[in-house]
């Protein structure tokens, strides 16, 4: 079994100086750049996913720097693929299933943000009911930990939560 990790829009929107903070954004990135060197070291593949709205949209808005990936996570995707997204689900309008089927991946893990939102449509994507999901619950983050939470719960039983 193949297994890919794929980092679902860790963007400087979501953190203390950007248009949208969350919760736990901080631990978040922590538990995801470990993730991404973990998967790096066992030569899995690592996929970075960035939401851009459109230029006049309150958050992550095409050309601003708050819609940039964190700069933590744009070094650690160095040499990743990096795909654009404009809907919550990272396959949805996007290359991310061919990606995926190239490299004979069978089992994603999933980290980012919001978990509430784009992580749990990802996870719940009709083109994801074909491979093994985990989500990574410490490599995510909401706009408050209680959702996150909830969201998390919601997930564990379509998916593993670890």
């Amino acid at each position: 079994m193949k297994t890919a990790l794929i980092i679902v829009d860790i963007q400087n929107d979501y953190f203390p100086s950007g248009r949208f903070p969350l919760e736990n954004s901080e631990p978040a990135l922590a538990a995801t750049l470990e993730a991404i060197a973990q998967s790096r070291q066992a030569g899995e593949v690592v996929i970075g996913i960035q939401h851009i709205s459109p230029s006049n949209g309150p958050f992550l808005a095409r050309g601003t720097a708050g819609a940039d990936l964190h700069p933590a996570i744009a070094d650690a995707l160095e040499g990743c693929v990096v795909i654009e997204k404009h809907q919550a689900d990272s396959f949805l309008g996007t290359t991310l299933g061919q990606e995926l089927a190239a490299r004979n991946v069978s089992a994603i893990r999933l980290v980012g943000m919001m978990t509430q939102h784009c992580v749990t449509h990802t996870a719940l994507s009709p083109e994801a009911a074909r491979l093994d999901v985990t989500i990574l619950g410490a490599g995510c983050a909401a706009p408050t930990a209680m959702i996150s939470d909830i969201a998390l719960s919601g997930l564990a039983g379509r998916c593993r939560v670890v």
